[in-house]
């Protein structure tokens, strides 16, 4: 009878040991996927602050059409970005990623190297609109744009990919005045 007692408190052990190891590598999934979030997110805030700092500063010292190119995922804008007293050609555009359905978002600035902006972009959407808020393709009559972006990371949990995503329509005050 003392022999059956011994055996199960250490089966009642194991069970409570193998609880506590489940509970522990749960919790560490949880965290690299909450650690994986944080970072995807920095990137997006990063890109997205870059982007829309320069088209904030789209037409800034600048009397011709500022935008040269206005398409869905790509846009060059003509505007002194770094406050120099020289009008600055930048343009954004995506890159596929290599053996992937993602893509860079690459930031050229006065023909220069290409730079990324960001990675593992699903999706870059750019609209324009003109000064009634309509949608418009005339590259003289834009006056707003709104971006819509997501990122996706590399990982799957639990079967699915974590999506970050950042959207916002920028008033270039010099489009504006």
């Amino acid at each position: 009878m003392v022999f059956l007692d011994i055996i199960q408190s250490y089966i009642i052990k194991g069970v409570i040991i193998l609880i506590i190891l489940q509970m522990m590598l749960l919790l560490q999934d949880l965290l690299y996927q909450h650690t994986e979030k944080a970072n995807m997110e920095g990137e997006l805030s990063t890109a997205s602050f870059t982007f829309s700092s320069d088209l904030r500063q789209t037409g800034y010292n600048s009397s011709v059409t500022p935008f040269t190119i206005a398409e869905t995922n790509r846009v060059e804008i003509l505007g002194d970005i770094d406050n120099n007293g020289i009008v600055d050609q930048v343009g954004y555009s995506l890159t596929p990623m290599s053996s992937s359905t993602k893509f860079y978002l690459q930031r050229i600035v006065n023909g220069g190297t290409p730079l990324m902006a960001g990675r593992n972009f699903k999706r870059f959407y750019l609209t324009y609109y003109d000064s009634l808020g309509n949608a418009t393709s005339n590259l003289a009559k834009i006056k707003s744009i709104s971006v819509l972006a997501t990122m996706e990371n590399d990982v799957k949990f639990y079967d699915d990919y974590l999506r970050s995503s950042w959207q916002s329509r920028i008033f270039p005050p010099s489009l504006n005045k």
